[in-house]
Order: C-alpha cells, then sequence, then structure tokens
C-alpha cells in the first residue's frame, strides 16, 4: 500500500450557502374530492377506501369499502394494487392490474376522486462540509489501472488473484442487476446500490453524489443505520475524487493528527471512510462515499476494489438509465411533430438541428384552409362509420399533400384542415409553395372522386400576413399553433371560396404572381374588417419559361 497526502485546496461546488441538504423520501397521496383538496402521509403499507377503518379514507360513494393497496418495497419504492373494486383503479388513465409501480407525479383515480402520488424529502439531512482536513490516498497510478481493466481472456490469466478479481466484479454486476432489473427511475437505481453496498461493505451511512453538466456535485440518495440528526460528508475527500478521480481511503481518522482540524470528521466520530469516482470511461458521471464509525481500520485495498466495482457499475446503470430516457423523450417528441410537420423535418427537431422554441414569436407565414363544400347534407345521407372513413381518406390526402411542400398541419377542425408554411421552417418560396399545394389538394380530390361513391369538393383560402406561432395551452397539453389577424384572413377567404376554388389575399398574390395564372374577383366583405378584402382565384401553374439556344 502507498500513501500520500492530498492537497486542501476550497472546494468548488455551486451550493446554497456553501450547503446541499437532502433528506429522506417521504410519499404522500394528494387527494381531490369533494370535501375539497388534502394531503396524506403514507406508510409503508396504506389501505385506501370509503371505510373509515383504512389508513386512507376517500369520501366518495363510487369508492368501493376496501379499493386499493398502496405499499412500499424494502428500498422504499412504492406500488399501487386494486382489491378488486367496484369501478376499478386507474393509474394514468389506464384501469390497474396487479402490482403497479409508483413515480412522482402520478394520477390515480377513485370513482369521482382524483388523487396525486407524491415524494418529497425529509428526515435526516446530508451535508456537505466545506472543512480543510487532509486525507490519505491509495497509489494513483494502481487505481488509474484498476478502473481500466478489463477482463482478461482464459488463457492469459496467471495466476490466481486475476481470477479472483475476475470473479468479484462479475459478482457484483451479477447482484446488481438482479437487484435492479429493468428498473430505469435513477432515484430508485440509487436506493438499491446503497441497500447492496451496506451488505457487501461495512458502513454506518453511504452516500451518492452525481455531477451535472458543469462538473458540480450534488447529494442524490443517502442511506444511514444510526438515524443521526445530521449526516455530514467531507468535503475535502470529495474534492480530492473530483480532482484527480482515482479512489481514496482515510484510516483511523480520529487517531491521525492531521485530521483534527476537519470538523465534518470530528463532528461525525468518523473513524475510517472511502470514496471512489463514479467513472464511464473518462467522464465523471458522479462520486460514492461510505463511512463508518465502528472500526479502526474498517477498510482495506480489497474493499477498494470491491466498492470500485460497485461504482463501475453505477455508472453503467446511470448511462443506460440516460440513453432509455433520451430514447424516450426522442420517441414522444418524434410522435408528436411528426403529426405536424414532414418526417424529414420531424427528424431534424428530434436530432436537435432544428430547433422549435416555446413561447410566442412573430413571424411572416402564409397559413391555407381547406374545407369540404356541403358535408352537413352529405353526412345525413351516409353512416356514422362512412363519414368517418371518408374524413380520414380526405385529411390523409391533403397531409401527404401538405408534407411534400414542407407544410405544418396545425389543426383539424371537423371536415376542415389548416395548414402553414413559414412558421416553425421558413423557405424564401413559402406563399408559392402553399399555393401549389393548393393546386394539388383540388388535383388530387378530382382523380379521388373518379371512384368514389361520394365525392369531395373543397374551397381554399390562402393569406400570407404576420402572425403570432409558438406553443399554446395548458401546462399538461401543449401544442404548436399560430394565431393572429393573418389567420382569420385566411379562414375568411375559405369560407368563401366555392366548390374546387382557390382564393388568396392580395399580400399571396404580390409574391406568388408570376408563377400563377389568377383572376382578381369582386371584394370580399369579411366579418371585422371595415373595408373589403382584396381577392385573387387561382386557375393554375403558369408554364416554366423556355431557354432557346441559338
Amino acid at each position: 500500500m502507498w500513501l500520500s497526502r492530498a492537497n486542501s485546496k476550497p472546494l468548488r461546488f455551486v451550493l446554497k450557502n456553501r450547503i446541499k441538504e437532502l433528506r429522506n423520501i417521504m410519499a404522500k397521496l394528494i387527494i381531490k374530492d369533494s370535501n375539497g383538496i388534502r394531503e396524506v402521509t403514507l406508510e409503508t403499507l396504506n389501505s385506501v377506501g370509503r371505510s373509515p377503518a383504512n389508513q386512507v379514507q376517500i369520501f366518495d360513494p363510487l369508492v368501493s369499502k376496501q379499493h386499493c393497496l398502496i405499499f412500499a418495497d424494502r428500498y422504499g419504492n412504492y406500488s399501487i394494487k386494486d382489491l378488486g373494486s367496484r369501478n376499478g383503479t386507474f393509474l394514468n388513465k389506464k384501469r390497474v392490474e396487479g402490482d403497479i409501480s409508483l413515480q412522482n407525479g402520478d394520477e390515480i383515480s377513485l370513482g369521482a376522486t382524483s388523487c396525486m402520488f407524491q415524494l418529497t424529502m425529509a428526515g435526516s439531512p446530508v451535508t456537505l462540509d466545506d472543512d480543510r482536513c487532509q486525507v490519505i490516498v491509495f497509489d494513483q497510478i494502481y487505481l488509474k489501472s484498476l478502473q481500466r481493466s478489463r477482463f482478461l481472456p482464459e488463457k492469459d490469466i496467471t495466476d490466481e488473484k486475476a481470477l479472483r478479481s475476475d470473479y468479484e466484479k462479475l459478482r457484483i454486476a451479477h447482484e446488481l442487476q438482479r437487484d435492479i432489473g429493468l428498473e430505469l427511475n435513477l432515484a430508485r437505481i440509487f436506493n438499491r446500490i446503497l441497500a447492496r453496498t451496506f451488505e457487501v461493505l461495512v458502513c454506518d451511512q453511504a452516500v451518492i453524489l452525481t455531477a451535472d453538466a458543469t462538473g458540480n456535485m450534488a447529494v442524490e440518495a443517502f442511506k444511514t443505520q444510526t438515524h443521526k440528526d445530521r449526516v455530514v460528508v467531507s468535503s475535502t475527500v470529495i474534492r480530492r475524487v473530483q480532482e484527480k478521480k482515482v479512489g481514496v481511503i482515510s484510516a483511523d481518522a480520529l487517531a491521525d493528527e492531521r485530521f483534527q482540524g476537519a470538523a465534518s470528521i470530528v463532528s461525525q466520530k468518523v473513524r475510517s471512510s472511502m470514496a471512489v469516482p463514479i467513472l464511464h470511461e473518462d467522464e465523471l458521471l458522479g462520486i460514492m462515499v461510505i463511512e463508518s464509525s465502528a472500526a479502526v481500520m474498517a477498510y482495506t485495498k480489497k474493499d477498494l476494489l470491491l466498492f470500485s466495482n460497485i461504482a463501475l457499475q453505477t455508472a453503467n446503470l446511470i448511462k443506460m438509465a440516460q440513453m432509455a430516457k433520451k430514447i424516450e423523450t426522442d420517441a414522444a417528441t418524434r410522435e408528436r411533430f411528426q403529426r405536424l410537420l414532414s418526417p424529414d423535418l420531424a427528424e431534424m427537431v428530434v436530432s436537435g438541428k432544428l430547433k422549435v422554441e416555446k413561447g410566442g414569436e412573430e413571424r411572416i407565414a402564409t397559413t391555407l384552409f381547406a374545407d369540404i363544400r356541403g358535408f352537413t347534407s352529405m353526412c345525413e345521407k351516409m353512416e356514422a362509420s362512412e363519414v368517418l372513413i371518408l374524413l380520414n381518406e380526405f385529411f390523409e390526402m391533403m397531409v401527404d399533400i401538405a408534407f411534400s411542400y414542407e407544410g405544418t398541419v396545425d389543426k383539424f377542425v371537423g371536415d376542415m384542415i389548416m395548414v402553414v408554411w413559414g412558421a416553425p421552417v421558413a423557405h424564401s418560396d413559402d406563399p408559392r409553395r402553399a399555393v401549389q399545394a393548393a393546386l394539388d389538394m383540388q388535383a388530387a380530390l378530382e382523380r379521388y372522386n373518379t371512384a368514389c361513391k361520394h365525392p369531395i369538393r373543397i374551397g381554399i383560402g390562402i393569406n400570407t400576413d404576420r402572425l403570432v406561432a409558438g406553443y399554446i395551452g395548458s401546462t399538461l397539453t401543449m401544442s404548436y399553433s399560430v394565431i393572429g389577424d393573418a389567420v382569420n384572413i385566411a379562414s375568411r377567404l375559405c369560407s368563401a371560396a366555392g366548390p374546387g376554388q382557390i382564393l388568396i389575399s392580395e399580400n399571396t398574390y404580390r409574391k406568388i404572381r408570376t408563377h400563377f395564372d389568377t383572376v382578381e374577383l369582386d371584394p370580399l366583405k369579411a366579418k371585422g374588417k371595415s373595408t373589403p378584402l382584396k381577392v385573387f382565384g387561382v386557375l393554375g401553374s403558369k408554364p416554366e419559361p423556355t431557354t432557346v439556344i441559338d
């Protein structure tokens, strides 16, 4: 064993008042029923129902006497189970079948009562103490080789020590993977890792810190057997691991005069501590720390090997959870934007090449409305299922054409579709794209009607002007849309358009007149407008000029 002293530079953490506190997780149920909103702290086992004999009573005639069970496992992870209730238990609007794990913010519906499962932090705080103690570390070269070691092929194993080392790595990886399974919630992963650490190493307390994008450390999870009012982690130890990315062991700290000035070690009566980096390749994801006040020489090089292997598996699990979260987020983003944008543009949003910012912004854009003429009378002659099939076929054609010109589908309202060019993606020829898309829409319907039992005729209105684009809706449900007078004008033009007709505003006409044949029509008296609007009808595309080489 080689020993050396660490530097004692000031700790560089971004912490409020240089202290970061984390409290034990406490579960609550926020209940909204006929009596208002109330909050109930959950125990390890909680029966929920209408009867006052339950730990959680719900005042709702649609709730069974014993409706469901909310319970925690040994890691503090909560689940819910329906107890054969008459009207069922619903988690995030899906009926509960069997045991379903709960996550912070989950919505639970019982009869007419809405509940929210909430995890809060309470109990013993963890504090990073900015002391100036000195620490003892194992040889850094040895630890670096440990962190980068690989499993040797069988033919290359020359001694029993290497074989035992590889076996220990596999055992730790197997035990952790068995405990964690397919869990992707980092808070639960950390709790299970700490529980496993307590089983394989002697310690009074264990703490996991994670690094943010700038490298600053924050406490994410901790476990203690002593139920102290205050758990203090030496920031000097943390600093050493953070700066050097090596494991650190302090042995019999109280007996060593060099630790006399370390407030955290003295106050906690720490006799031994060990800290290791959570490294993925060379990226520092966090730090794990364990401490013991029971033994003078609690930790050895073998313990450091064991703890480093746990940290290595922790790094892999963190990366796996982050990757799964990214895949889930990307899939949700892709699915949302593929409803609005062409597949190519949707993929650009997911990859980050195209930014769709929250909040409204002014843009020059072209808005198109297309509406089926005589739809109400058509529906009177058709079955509801036929109407639905007809609308789906109609919208399918319209969306395909809009996407082919990289338009954004804003919304469907009844038998009407609204498409925007210029938001969120702008092109120099957006008005031309919109008018050409309108001509293609009319042409596609002509072909469709030749074999359709119920022919469809549409009127189209297009306007180009300044509008506001951005996310609209509540905090729970938001959609990208455009608003403003420019949108209203396009809607008025659509309403005035006859079957098979395309009406455009003067602004749009100025930008497309060299590319399309148009005819000026009678001014339109639009609702909310003091003066009539100039209106132009689109007849078709002008032939492209040919170049003659003499």
